[in-house]
């Protein structure tokens, strides 16, 4: 009988180990160079642009905040380029920076604006904030912002 009993526990634990969740690596986990890839993606897809690799790489909660405040979403701001509202001379990012808090990498830079918009020219250096988050496909850019660097201060 104690030799059925050890027999039913061993099996017990061998079926309950079988069954447990196994702990699976994540697929995709951030560096400063995937970070930093990731910006470049975005700088050129603006840049562009690129609305088809804008359309994969924007979060669909996406928030754009210009360096004039304008606040825009993803729609708003693929919009904007697709329809010739607004154009940007190449995007370089310059003065990067890079954070990583678990599944999500912050991006510091520094990049020369030159862009067109409701018929204007828009010339001046910017300091940005890009936030990109993990995703099942790859990452995706979930915030923008841009803060304008003074004409004295960004020489």
């Amino acid at each position: 009988m104690r030799n059925f009993m050890i027999g039913i526990f061993l099996a017990a634990v061998i079926v309950g180990c079988a069954s447990a969740p196994v702990q699976q690596p994540p697929a995709f986990a951030w560096t400063e160079p995937a970070a930093l890839i990731a910006a470049k993606q975005w700088a050129d897809a603006a840049g562009k642009p690129d609305v088809v690799e804008l359309e994969k790489i924007l979060a669909e909660d996406y928030v754009h905040i210009h360096a004039t405040a304008l606040v825009e979403n993803k729609r708003q701001f693929i919009d904007a380029l697709k329809t010739g509202t607004r154009k940007y001379d190449p995007i370089v990012l310059e003065e990067t920076k890079v954070r990583i808090y678990g599944t999500t990498a912050i991006v510091n830079a520094r990049f020369r604006l030159k862009a067109f918009s409701g018929g204007r020219t828009i010339e001046g250096v910017n300091r940005i904030t890009l936030v990109i988050v993990q995703s099942s496909r790859d990452f995706q850019v979930a915030s923008f912002q841009a803060t304008p660097i003074p004409p004295a201060a960004g020489k």
